[in-house]
């Protein structure tokens, strides 16, 4: 399929990059939320600590990949591609109906709040090392929770998918298996530990 145009730089397709951007914070989060959800942890903080040094860095990466995949979305600079500089793109094409151009820009606003908080742990913490706020400090002030994180991530995607069809470059699902995937290792996981403790007694 012929990508327009408006979407190429440097001969590179950069709807499809912050499609995959976005593809890939959702797999994160579905891995990360199993991790820390409230409902599935009781069940598998055995297990998890039975593997420790495999299950404090892969909650931490999880997490930290989930966060970078969003703010590369909504990084503004200079040099980067982002959502709003694609949404100008479309503008200066004169090609988009403007009423839904107008949408999605309204649209896109009311992720502001939330984006801002993940760009306070982005700049501080993961991307940069403040000499300013401390990580604690950081996270404090962000004061950002698992379903901000769940509804940014939904929340861009669709708007993703509204720019692709008022564009004509189409639009992309969301994979949401890796939470069954997690929980289904974390069984067997279990089952493994269990039946070593009966084994053993």
């Amino acid at each position: 399929m012929d990508r327009p145009v408006i979407f190429l730089e440097e001969g590179m397709d950069n709807m499809g990059r912050l499609f995959d951007a976005i593809v890939a914070a959702r797999l994160h989060y579905g891995i990360w939320y199993v991790y820390k959800n409230e409902v599935d942890r009781p069940k598998y903080v055995d297990v998890m600590n039975g593997y420790y040094w495999f299950f404090a860095p892969s909650i931490s990466a999880h997490f930290v990949a989930m966060l970078m995949a969003l703010s590369t979305i909504y990084d503004d600079g200079p040099v980067n591609v982002s959502i709003s500089k694609l949404l100008q793109a479309m503008k200066g094409t004169g090609k988009v109906d403007g009423i839904r151009l107008k949408e999605i820009e309204e649209r896109l606003k009311k992720t502001d709040s939330i984006v801002k908080k993940i760009m306070i742990l982005r700049n501080n913490v993961f991307a940069h090392l403040s000499v300013k706020i401390d990580p604690f400090e950081a996270f404090k002030k962000a004061d950002i929770t698992m379903n901000n994180f769940r509804d940014l991530i939904y929340e861009t995607a669709a708007i993703l998918n509204q720019m692709g069809q008022a564009s004509g470059y189409g639009t992309r699902d969301l994979v949401e298996s890796s939470e069954l995937d997690t929980r289904d290792m974390l069984g067997v996981l279990e089952k493994i530990r269990v039946e070593a403790q009966a084994a053993s007694s």
